[in-house]
């Protein structure tokens, strides 16, 4: 049977009990770790328009061994209230299911952790009425999303049907009264940061340049299963995933919808969007991020990487050495040019080349060179300052503002322009 070594390798055992029907086609899957606003996410999916598919939402709520008799309760709490959403807001199109995932190892416990047993799940239940390409969408459960979020998600799969994977657009709630200034504030500078990150990759020439926020990606089954499934990882689980896809092709953007991640306090992972929040409202200090010139010493590098497939060691040696001292630095301690004698002695061509050269130069390693080069040359600076420094060379004839959540909203704009990756 077509991924049985998968969950053969995994002793996989279902955990729903619900038979699922044949016409399965999008499951979505949301951890819940004592989380007091999981019904507002579920009524947000509840309240989507329905794709001409079956529907299923899988809650998996879960808690470490040793968890206090509060998160105890949360949890079973939240077991009653996917059951009572099913009963409500369910229809012959939409189940709500839930698994409870009690005294998870502490080793493990964690978002990972819990995406990974839903969306083992999903993938399975998938396996069993033979859609191989049905959607896994990933969803937190203190999100809300647009009323099209499923149908679009279909639409996608349907247009490009070996699509693999794909980011979907997301916005934190930067106003209202649902949340103190303070943390407004601090969302509005966070998602510039991650905007930030996201067009500085794009304008240097780094093809795999997309967001890779958790409630907000989804891949086809057989993209889940091809590429090992999702990890275990406390925090970053996301970002993780999705770099082990991105570089292989076929992963888009969807920007025809719109999730709305929580811009709550929380101290629940190591690092992420909760944790920024709560250590900058402490701090009472701007959020930091890399410093352009960080960005601005690659660029050269990545535009001639090309130029190398006909290079001998001695010529690659030189060309490495002309770069900036960073660049120069993180190559020679990464041991390029053997990587890149290696990259060329598998390729027949230049372009082949490249497409190589950015499987070893990934998302991963990029992001290693700006840890390098903030550690050692260019310390973090705020990120309004740095949007703006960005801004002025990506779009010269713009009128920038210092505000934030007008730049903000100007990064927004350029992210909703389609990305097209040329390699």
């Amino acid at each position: 049977m077509k991924w049985q070594g998968y969950f053969d390798r995994k002793n996989f055992r279902p955990k729903i009990k619900e038979v699922p029907k044949k016409e399965l086609g999008i499951v979505v899957v949301i951890p819940c770790y004592n989380e007091p606003n999981l019904y507002d996410s579920l009524k947000s999916l509840a309240n989507c328009e329905q794709p001409p598919c079956q529907v299923e939402v899988i809650v998996v709520v879960n808690h470490p061994e040793g968890s206090s008799n509060e998160i105890i309760n949360q949890s079973q709490k939240a077991l009653s209230i996917v059951d009572d959403v099913n009963k409500k807001l369910g229809h012959k199109n939409l189940r709500f299911l839930s698994i409870p995932a009690f005294n998870l190892p502490k080793k493990h416990a964690g978002v990972g952790y819990a995406r990974q047993i839903g969306m083992d799940e999903a993938a399975f239940r998938f396996l069993s009425v033979s859609n191989y390409n049905g959607i896994i969408a990933c969803f937190d459960a203190d999100t809300e999303c647009m009323q099209n979020y499923l149908v679009e998600l279909y639409r996608l799969w349907q247009k490009f049907p070996k699509n693999q994977a794909c980011s979907v657009r997301f916005e934190h709630p930067v106003d209202g009264n649902k949340f103190s200034d303070e943390i407004y504030e601090a969302i509005v500078e966070y998602e510039l940061h991650l905007r930030y990150y996201n067009l500085a990759s794009r304008y240097i020439g780094f093809p795999f340049a997309y967001h890779t926020v958790g409630s907000a990606m989804a891949c086809s089954a057989e993209a889940y299963v091809k590429f090992g499934g999702m990890n275990r990882r406390q925090a970053g689980e996301d970002f993780y995933f999705l770099q082990k896809i991105i570089p292989h092709g076929q992963f888009r953007e969807l920007n025809s919808t719109c999730i709305y991640p929580s811009p709550r306090i929380s101290n629940r992972v190591p690092f992420g969007t909760g944790k920024v929040i709560a250590e900058r409202i402490a701090k009472k200090a701007s959020i930091f991020t890399y410093n352009h010139e960080s960005f601005l010493d690659l660029k050269p590098f990545l535009f001639e990487v090309e130029k190398l497939f006909d290079a001998s060691d001695e010529q690659t040696a030189q060309f490495i050495n002309r770069q900036k001292i960073s660049v120069k630095e993180f190559f020679t301690l990464h041991n390029a040019i053997d990587s890149i004698r290696n990259i060329r002695k598998n390729t027949s061509n230049a372009k082949s080349f490249k497409k190589r050269f950015f499987l070893w130069f990934d998302g991963f390693l990029l992001l290693k060179f700006l840890n390098f080069a903030s550690e050692n040359l260019y310390e973090k600076k705020p990120v309004v300052e740095e949007t703006i420094r960005l801004l002025s060379l990506m779009e010269p004839n713009t009128n920038i503002t210092s505000n934030p959540k007008a730049l903000l909203a100007l990064l927004r704009d350029l992210n909703r322009k389609e990305y097209v990756v040329k390699l």
